[in-house]
């Protein structure tokens, strides 16, 4: 029997889907959220990036930008990656790697953010877990490559998967070049999972980027 024909689909487990480090991240999202929607101010001031901000030694920027958004359609749409892509590779990972992953993208990105406003004289303000996204979408590519994954009642390997939504989003911000800096968080995972593969490759039942396991099931990222 192939590996298609072998394919189940199943619902999404709340035990499975939200997991320690994706609950975590969740929670300060929304709370950043709203923090956003009733203290805009403050919120662009102190704990947005800014060049400025890092300038004047608000270091912590770099760590509470990825929670804030201002709109609630950023908020899903990140929110959904987070939620399903991050808890497969936590549950690959566990918590301390995932957030590993999640503070190499967001100072990376953060850095590169605040470099390219200070050469430009810019001064925008950057917000939102785009950066982290990305990575986790070129994390689960690379972890899962080989896999089929169930979308919109086709399947297809993770690999592409993760390929075709990154160069789309590039295509799709072309004519806003500071956007690209998020996506960049994608190249920094894949740079970031190599790294830890040695790791994985250790660990018994655990998946990694050319796991002979992955080209025989259909992966559940529930």
């Amino acid at each position: 029997m192939s590996a298609i024909q072998e394919m189940r689909l199943a619902l999404p487990a709340p035990s499975r889907i939200f997991t320690p480090a994706v609950s975590g991240i969740l929670v300060l999202s929304v709370v950043g959220f709203l923090v956003y929607r009733f203290a805009p101010s403050f919120a662009l001031g102190t704990l947005g990036l800014s060049a400025g901000g890092i300038l004047r030694g608000r270091l912590w920027q770099f760590l509470t930008y990825p929670f804030l958004y201002g709109s609630l359609a950023s908020l899903v749409f990140s929110g959904l990656v987070i939620l399903f892509v991050g808890s497969a590779i936590e549950r690959q990972w566990r918590a301390a790697s995932l957030l590993g992953l999640w503070l190499v993208v967001s100072l990376s990105c953060g850095i590169l953010w605040v470099l390219v406003n200070l050469l430009t004289g810019g001064s925008a303000v950057g917000t939102g877990a785009a950066a982290c996204s990305y990575g986790f979408i070129a994390a689960m590519g690379l972890l899962y490559r080989g896999a089929r994954l169930f979308v919109f009642f086709a399947t297809v390997e993770a690999q592409y998967l993760a390929l075709g939504l990154i160069l789309v989003n590039v295509l799709l911000n072309l004519a806003n070049p500071m956007m690209l800096i998020w996506i960049a968080g994608a190249p920094v995972a894949y740079l970031y999972v190599r790294s830890k593969w040695r790791h994985l490759r250790g660990r018994p039942g655990r998946m990694g980027p050319s796991g002979q396991s992955s080209r025989t099931r259909m992966v559940e990222l529930d």
